[in-house]
């Protein structure tokens, strides 16, 4: 039996039967949508789709950092079962999620000082969290432990890349990644943002294209270009809500690099608040991120 607890947030975009399955628990980030409330889809019977029904009839999404008392209980799920923990948070680019873990960490301690445990910051999002998840799953279900895999994945946590697109600059704009007067001449101009996640795990331009297709075909020559030992690797294709240019993309990986395979999911309400219905992210393992793609 493995004796450490992995526990990550709702940023990673894995369903929660492959959380189950590799043993990791799940925070669910705090949403709210027309103001009302919420925690992960599960909880509120509200699919990856309605979500997104919901956002394009007009619906305003909002999303919040980790909860303090979440932190808290699922450090103690560990320590009353004797186990450490690893609590991987979305990036600290993007969430003030990792300081308040941080905090939660350093208010248990104070209680159990005998506590073993580690917050990691993944310094990414998406399948690209998911990815660093996974991988440190399998370490500690190999036997490895809790101090080996928390080093490991501060080590290797900028081998993960991840690349997005969207179709339209509606929702980077409310979320302050873009200007509107940028939005509205790239719509003008049919312009669609190639993003990434940069070193400080930020979301930064990667390149601007002309055209939904020419973006995703942008998406797959990144992957060919920066990704490493392709045939050992799966390579994460996430969507929101547009699984044809999801399949599109997978198909355009596939024709340009041989990887050992290609896993389709859905980008959650998380995400999906700052990037809408048109988002998309590939997710791999490449050469370590730097200040610039």
């Amino acid at each position: 039996m493995c004796d450490t607890l992995l526990i990550t947030d709702s940023g990673c975009d894995l369903p929660r039967e492959t959380l189950e399955e590799a043993g990791v628990a799940l925070l669910c980030l705090p949403y709210a949508l027309d103001g009302e409330e919420r925690l992960g889809e599960a909880e509120q019977g509200l699919s990856p789709d309605a979500f997104y029904d919901a956002l394009r009839t007009g619906a305003r999404s909002t999303t919040s950092q980790v909860r303090s008392p979440d932190c808290e209980a699922a450090f103690r799920r560990a320590h009353d079962a004797g186990k450490s923990a690893i609590l991987v948070t979305i990036s600290s680019g993007l969430s003030a999620s990792h300081d308040t873990a941080l905090m939660a960490r350093e208010r248990f301690l104070q209680e159990y000082p005998d506590a073993r445990i580690h917050v990691v910051d993944s310094l990414s999002v998406s399948a690209g969290q998911g990815l660093l998840v996974m991988e440190m799953a399998r370490k500690l279900a190999a036997g490895a432990s809790a101090d080996t895999v928390a080093e490991w994945a501060e080590d290797n946590r900028l081998r993960v890349n991840a690349v997005f697109t969207v179709d339209s600059y509606e929702y980077l704009v409310r979320g302050g990644r873009v200007s509107p007067a940028v939005a509205s001449v790239g719509a003008v101009l049919n312009v669609k943002p190639v993003l990434h996640v940069d070193a400080e795990g930020r979301l930064a331009p990667f390149m601007k294209v002309r055209g939904r297709q020419r973006a995703l075909s942008a998406l797959a020559e990144a992957t060919a270009e920066r990704i490493t030992n392709p045939g050992e690797q799966t390579v994460i294709v996430n969507h929101a809500q547009c699984p044809e240019d999801a399949g599109a993309l997978v198909r355009m990986v596939q024709e340009r690099v041989v990887v050992h395979a290609v896993s389709a999911g859905r980008i959650g309400v998380i995400i999906g608040t700052h990037v809408g219905p048109s988002g998309l992210v590939l997710a791999f393992w490449g050469r370590p991120r730097t200040g610039c793609a």
